[in-house]
């Protein structure tokens, strides 16, 4: 396994405040701020200061914008997540997604793009770099002499 189950967000059951019941069906954004579970039905979209956590019988039809999203069943609609995908074994996503961190199972679905907004210049490593390193004053000075060489040689 290429994952640890340290990787998947974890939601105590008492931060959870707001519940969608099974046979419920909710038609409209439904916004919380707070975390929120879904076994039912949301036919719009949601949004969600906390996790947004959706059981295998749970379906939304909408986008999603929240902290942390756990699916486990049916998103028909993009995810915008601040920190942590996870989409389990029984979830399916047909849409993009925008977050920092994914996790999803090999048995799962998803049809979609996803964008991994992470701020590269944070890497621990060091390997990849949005900002340019500072060019040694020498070396800009040769870069400087060279450029009107080969726009003389362009025109000819």
């Amino acid at each position: 396994m290429f994952f640890k189950d340290d990787n998947k967000v974890r939601v105590s059951q008492t931060s959870i405040t707001t519940f969608i019941g099974a046979d419920t069906k909710v038609e409209g954004t439904l916004i919380t701020h707070s975390s929120v579970r879904i076994d039912g039905k949301v036919v719009g979209g949601v949004v969600a200061d906390g996790t947004v956590v959706l059981s295998s019988n749970g379906e939304i039809q909408g986008n999603v914008m929240a902290e942390n999203i756990i699916v486990a069943g049916v998103v028909d609609g993009n995810l915008t997540i601040k920190d942590k995908t996870n989409i389990e074994p029984t979830g399916e996503v047909y849409g993009d997604i925008t977050t920092a961190r994914v996790l999803i199972d090999e048995q799962s679905v998803f049809q979609g793009k996803c964008n991994m907004n992470v701020d590269r210049t944070k890497n621990k490593r060091g390997r990849f770099r949005l900002k340019e390193a500072p060019v040694k004053p020498e070396i800009q000075e040769k870069q400087e002499k060279e450029e009107p060489k080969q726009e003389a040689n362009r025109e000819q």
